[in-house]
This record gives structure tokens, C-alpha cells and sequence, in this order.
């Protein structure tokens, strides 16, 4: 029987991109994965260009395009994990992007280990085509990442991965619709192959992701993976807070017996103040994003919506 790919590809105001990203994938299983089929479901996040037209023309043109088109834009994460939940195959790449800096020509060797027995099969990003500063960035969260998940997941770990069937039935009953995507499968199974490869420079279009985006996704992604930086920071909040009470116990002793005029130590005072008082509001964010994330998982009505579906 003729095993079947799932690929599912997000998108926003993609109309520069879309027919290079959808011809690439059929060329693919026209010839070096002709013995498979396949269905590439393409979520559209409620696009303001030419996006949606091209749509309903590649997908009246080829049958095994799919698409989602999302009554408003719900952000990459969103729009995936709805397209993963709409999947049908036996394998499913979690994400395939438009703009392709995850190179498509790894797409067969994915298929290769996943046939071997391997559960899944995960991209790793050695190598990236970025500036300094943003790899410096990424490789720092990636190894915090690596160092506080309970799960053996490898460093520089991306969505670019190939899942097998009977894992992506689980991680479709996850009441979570804001996971962190690229560490679900490692929740269900250690029996993975890591595939490295360079991260591509985009070349078609601009990225619709904003610092504000990797910020929100990289808290989401060490609450997902463990409690441990909660307690990091309980711990340091004891710490602090036994060390503030010796060093105001010092600050007494020396001012009424060493010298007379208390206002001396105001300066310390107030940066001890200054310090107490961020580390009290860093234990507060990260509260308030745990409390977050419960209150998003306990949500019933945050699935998104469907404007209309092709070819389904």
C-alpha cells in the first residue's frame, strides 16, 4: 500500500513565494519520491494580497494541495497545529515554511530514516545564515533549552521534522493550541534520528515574524519543556531574600555603632531597592507566563476558525 506525506505549510502575504514553494514540493514526489503520495495543506493566515487567489489556483490545478484559509490571522503556531490536526498521512512534516530556508532537498532523506523504523526525524540547524549577534542569541536558548528539558532534545532542535503517523495522533488530542511545536514529538518517544543542515538566508520575500514573536516563542518553549526555571527563581528569590536580611542586619549594626548620620547609607539603600525590586518583577513575568499558559490551555474556544477549506 502506497504510504502517504503529510506537508504543512503556514502563511501570511506569501504571493511572491507560493508557486516556487508548492512547484518545489511536487517536483519532489514526481521524481525522487514518486512511490509516495502526498498532501501539502497550506493555512492561510487571512492574507490581504494576492495570496489567497494563488491559492485556489494552484489547488484547482493540483488536487493534493490543500487549503486552509483562517478567518484571521492566529500566527504561524496556530495556523500549523490546525493544519497538523487537518492532516491525513502516514508521515507528517510539522513545517515546511513558504520562504523554504529549511531546505527541501532534505525532505527525502527524512522519508529514508523515518522508513528505517525511526518514530520521527528532526532537523537540526548547525549552521545558520544569519548574523553574529542573532546566532549568538539562538545558541544561547538552545543549549538553556537542551540543560532544563526533562526530554532528550538535541541543541539547535527545529519545527523542520518528520513525524510518524501514530505520534501525531497523540499530539493531535493535546488540548494545547499554542504549543511549542518543534519539542511535542520528544514528549512520546526517544526512537528519533537528528539530521543536520544550514538554515537559509530568505531569499523570496520578507519574514513576518517579529522580535517580539521569538521572544514570546522562546518563554513558551522553556514552559513547555520543564518547571525548572520557576524553581531557578524561587530559589534565587530565597537567596535574595535571606541575603537582605543579613546585609540589613550589617547596614544597622555599622550605622549605629560605627557611624552617626544614616542618610550616608541611602545610595546603597536605594540600589538594593533597585535590584530587589527587578528580580521581584522577573518572578512575576515568569509567573504570569506560566499562569498564562494554563489559563490558554484550560481555554475551550480559541480553535481556530475556518474560513473555507480546498480540496478536502
Amino acid at each position: 500500500m502506497t504510504k502517504k506525506i503529510s506537508i504543512i505549510t503556514p502563511c501570511y502575504n506569501e504571493e511572491d513565494a507560493l508557486y516556487n514553494c508548492t512547484e518545489t514540493i511536487n517536483n519532489l514526489f514526481n521524481n525522487e519520491l514518486k512511490e509516495y503520495d502526498y498532501e501539502h495543506i497550506i493555512c492561510d493566515n487571512n492574507s490581504n494580497d494576492r495570496t489567497v487567489n494563488i491559492l485556489r489556483e494552484i489547488s484547482l490545478n493540483n488536487k493534493k494541495i490543500k487549503v486552509i484559509l483562517n478567518a484571521r490571522n492566529y500566527g504561524s503556531v496556530r495556523s500549523t497545529f490546525n493544519g497538523i490536526k487537518n492532516s491525513e498521512g502516514d508521515a507528517v512534516l510539522l513545517f515546511y515554511p513558504v520562504d523554504m530556508q529549511d531546505p527541501p532537498d532534505k525532505i527525502p532523506e527524512f522519508v529514508k530514516s523515518w522508513r528505517e523504523g525511526f518514530d520521527f526525524v528532526v532537523g537540526c540547524r548547525s549552521q545558520r545564515e544569519e548574523f553574529f549577534f542573532m546566532k549568538s542569541i539562538r545558541k544561547i536558548f538552545y543549549i538553556i533549552l537542551k540543560k532544563f528539558s526533562k526530554n532528550n532534545i538535541p541543541l539547535n532542535v527545529s519545527d523542520f521534522q518528520l513525524v510518524d503517523k501514530k505520534i501525531v495522533d497523540k499530539m493531535k488530542k493535546l488540548k494545547d493550541n499554542f504549543p511549542f511545536i518543534r519539542t511535542l514529538a520528544f514528549e512520546y518517544s526517544d526512537n528519533y534520528k537528528t539530521i543536520d543542515y544550514t538554515w537559509k538566508k530568505r531569499k523570496i520575500g520578507k519574514s513576518k515574524e517579529h522580535l517580539k514573536d521569538y521572544i514570546s516563542s522562546a518563554m513558551k518553549g522553556l514552559i513547555s519543556v520543564s518547571d525548572t526555571p520557576f524553581r531557578i527563581i524561587l530559589y534565587a528569590g530565597i537567596f535574595v531574600s535571606i541575603l537582605s536580611i543579613f546585609y540589613g542586619f550589617f547596614s544597622l549594626f555599622y550605622n549605629i555603632f560605627f557611624q552617626n548620620d544614616l542618610d550616608k547609607g541611602m545610595p546603597t539603600l536605594l540600589i538594593s531597592i533597585l535590584i530587589f525590586s527587578g528580580l521581584q518583577l522577573l518572578v512575576l513575568g515568569f509567573i504570569g507566563e506560566y499562569i498564562s499558559s494554563i489559563h490558554n490551555q484550560l481555554k475551550k474556544d480559541i480553535e481556530v476558525n475556518e474560513k473555507e477549506k480546498i480540496n478536502f
